[in-house]
């Protein structure tokens, strides 16, 4: 395994011991990534606002639940910024009562526009969660591909997203105070019972 650089585990001796595991994993699969392209960024640390800290000439983006984290890394090119994020992908219910009974918590108000909410509602209701989840994720992504662009909050319903088959995804972006004009390009798949997501953002 990838040991860390002395600096990144002087930064890590200053985290809560909770968040040491989950910090420690994101950067080594973020040096991964760097590495499949034959790029050494150096040590990273974090932005003010929580990203990596990485040279001028490079982009990426870290995510990561309990047992994987992902790393997404490219060198930066006309002005464009990416996001990653990986999420649990729930299950597909065989039927809309077992999916009633087992229901997580209801988080579609709180993430969905109401463009999304009327596309859910023409989706079997076996699915639906995972169509939450999978919107959060994608915008989860997106929002980290935008943040370091208009460095401030993004909201959940400044974005709403249509997943595609093929593994891409229409976005249409309404931010508050306007930004942009943006290129957007989101991904996602599935990989170990996790959705995956990527975004790419540029201004045009």
């Amino acid at each position: 395994m990838r040991a860390l650089a002395p600096e990144e585990r002087g930064f890590v001796a200053t985290l809560a011991p909770a968040r040491r595991p989950s910090w420690v994993a994101g950067r080594i699969a973020l040096h991964e990534a760097f590495s499949d392209l034959g790029i050494e960024p150096g040590p990273i640390l974090a932005t003010p606002r929580g990203a990596p800290a990485l040279p001028r000439d490079l982009i990426g983006s870290i995510s990561h639940k309990r047992t994987l984290a992902v790393g997404l890394a490219a060198p930066r090119e006309g002005g464009a910024s990416i996001g990653v994020d990986l999420e649990n992908c729930p299950p597909a219910f065989a039927s809309a009562e077992e999916a009633r009974t087992r229901a997580r918590p209801d988080i579609r108000t709180r993430v969905l526009t109401e463009d999304e909410l009327a596309r859910l509602e023409q989706v079997s209701e076996e699915v639906r969660g995972r169509m939450v989840t999978l919107h959060f994720s994608l915008k989860e992504a997106l929002y980290k591909a935008i943040d370091p662009l208009v460095r401030r909050h993004v909201a959940f319903h400044e974005a709403s997203l249509t997943p595609l088959p093929d593994g891409t995804a229409l976005v249409a972006l309404a931010l508050s105070p306007p930004g942009g004009p943006f290129s957007v390009a989101c991904s996602w798949t599935e990989i170990e019972e996790h959705f995956l997501t990527t975004a790419r953002v540029r201004r045009q």
